[in-house]
């Protein structure tokens, strides 16, 4: 009689414990389905470049405590693509408009660009820093740039060629500008949630390539 009562007694406080976790169970279910009933789900749609990410980063910069040291730093090789892509591009369109430089010597560093940056392994040597600033403060560079609208130039262009020099330091930390300027052409669908006056926001953005 003991030995049963003993194992009766390890059922009963088993199925107390399986009822117990079941109404935990239940009860987050019933949490996370009134969470999910009061996000404020958005989708954002737009042909590339047309502020959908910008609006996301300002999100988050505004309601999420912005962006860790870590993650600034993650963006610095998406920044130096785009000042790779910028110089490049000008170079490229300053022989198509035939636009001559203003110091015909800076020439065989705007051959350099052309002939080196394009790589897919471009490692960005200090040669590139040294002339792409160079090349940034020629008038004929600057005159190419003025007439971009007559080739496709990415819109951070001169933002950050302005800041070659600074971006080129090793102290060097992505600020909210920065980030909010920089251009990533990723493919796939991006989302963030954050919090604003204890409403849920749910940001999906479909980006293309």
């Amino acid at each position: 009689m003991p030995l049963f009562m003993c194992i009766r007694s390890e059922l009963d406080d088993e199925e107390s414990q399986r009822k117990k976790n079941h109404k935990k169970i239940e009860q987050q279910l019933v949490k996370d389905r009134r969470k999910y009933r009061a996000t404020q789900r958005l989708l954002l749609l737009g042909a590339g470049e047309s502020g959908k990410s910008t609006i996301v980063k300002q999100m988050r910069i505004l309601h999420v405590n912005g962006f860790t040291n870590q993650e600034r730093l993650e963006k610095l090789n998406d920044i130096k693509r785009n000042i790779r892509d910028a110089i490049l591009t000008i170079c490229d369109a300053i022989e198509k408009l035939h636009i001559t430089l203003e110091n015909e010597q800076l020439r065989p560093r705007l051959d350099w660009i052309i002939d080196n940056a394009s790589r897919t392994d471009f490692s960005y040597p200090k040669e590139f820093w040294e002339y792409t600033e160079q090349l940034w403060n020629d008038k004929g560079i600057q005159q190419c740039y003025e007439r971009s609208n007559e080739y496709q130039l990415i819109d951070c262009a001169k933002y950050f060629l302005d800041k070659v020099k600074e971006i080129n330091s090793p102290s060097y930390i992505p600020n909210n500008q920065d980030i909010l300027r920089c251009r990533v052409l990723t493919s796939g669908i991006f989302e963030t949630i954050f919090t604003v006056d204890k409403v849920n926001f749910h940001f999906f953005i479909l980006k293309e390539h």
